[in-house]
């Protein structure tokens, strides 16, 4: 009778460990190269696109001619220091330079610079949000204004457009994490038509019901979102009819439309109180 004798397997000598290692680590190395290399020449068309997304959103929000000149003004906070800057500069410059403003927290004037576009932003700045101001033969032609807001789920990012005089012309959803057929569909045209046209003050006041929305108002609404030029004017006795009343919340999503009508009053308010500490500084940028 035979046995079969297990033989024990060969053990790896240093120098094959050290050869296999090596041969990991070298090919490791040669994919992050290359996903790094894929990055940085995918990395401009991503940030070209998004930025052409972007810039015509404000377009057409705001209604611009396609030559109107964009300024980018972004917000940051130094917690140290108790100091708001904001460096504004044309939207998706890559070179010259960007007008710097710093106020402290009370509005008081703190230093005003221009800087380098290219220099990157400190890390000890917090970002707190974009504003963008269209400028027609060296005037404000209007605004667009990102706000965020605590939904249902999270948060809620939004572009606020409002004319020089702070009428609100358009708005919009721009990250929303909420229920398809629920919260989400604060999101959509005939629900965010309900805030254009209203005024500062009228924003300030305003509430939400959860009352159901009149069918007439609904179907306005609907043809108010495709933007026809007869829009107001066919659906004047509505609109007159509808502006001293609340936003109709989404049926079964009155969280997130409470959410919304408080994030376009704070970001309305909160930009208001900026503009008239800033716009004196920008007149040479528009």
């Amino acid at each position: 009778m035979s046995l079969n004798v297990i033989q024990p397997k060969p053990r790896l000598s240093g120098r094959e460990l050290v050869r296999i290692v090596l041969s990991m680590s070298v090919a490791c190395l040669a994919g992050a190269a290359v996903l790094g290399l894929v990055y940085l020449g995918t990395d401009r068309y991503r940030r070209a696109s998004a930025e052409a997304a972007e810039r015509g959103a404000i377009h057409d929000m705001l209604g611009l001619e396609a030559d109107a000149r964009l300024l980018e003004v972004r917000q940051y906070l130094v917690p140290g220091a108790r100091r708001v800057v904001y460096r504004a500069a044309p939207l998706g410059a890559t070179s010259g330079t960007a007008h710097e403003v710093t106020f402290t927290l009370d509005g008081a004037l703190a230093g005003e610079r221009d800087v380098p576009v290219a220099v990157p932003v400190g890390k000890e700045l917090t970002p707190l949000g974009r504003m963008f101001v269209a400028a027609r033969a060296g005037q404000p032609a209007g605004f667009v204004v990102q706000g965020e807001t605590r939904g249902y789920k999270a948060t809620i990012r939004l572009f606020v457009a409002m004319k020089p005089d702070f009428e609100i012309v358009d708005m919009r959803v721009i990250e929303l994490q909420d229920d398809p057929g629920l919260g989400a569909e604060v999101a959509q045209p005939w629900f965010r038509e309900q805030y254009v046209g209203r005024t500062a003050e009228e924003i300030a006041r305003l509430d939400v019901t959860r009352d159901p929305m009149p069918e007439d108002w609904k179907q306005a609404l609907v043809a108010l979102a495709r933007r026809a030029p007869d829009g107001p004017a066919r659906h004047r006795d509505l609109l007159q009819r509808e502006r001293t009343r609340p936003i109709y919340a989404v049926t079964g999503a009155t969280i997130s439309s409470r959410a919304v009508t408080e994030g376009v009053r704070k970001t309305v308010d909160h930009f208001r109180r900026r503009w008239w500490l800033l716009a004196p500084h920008l007149e040479g940028s528009l």
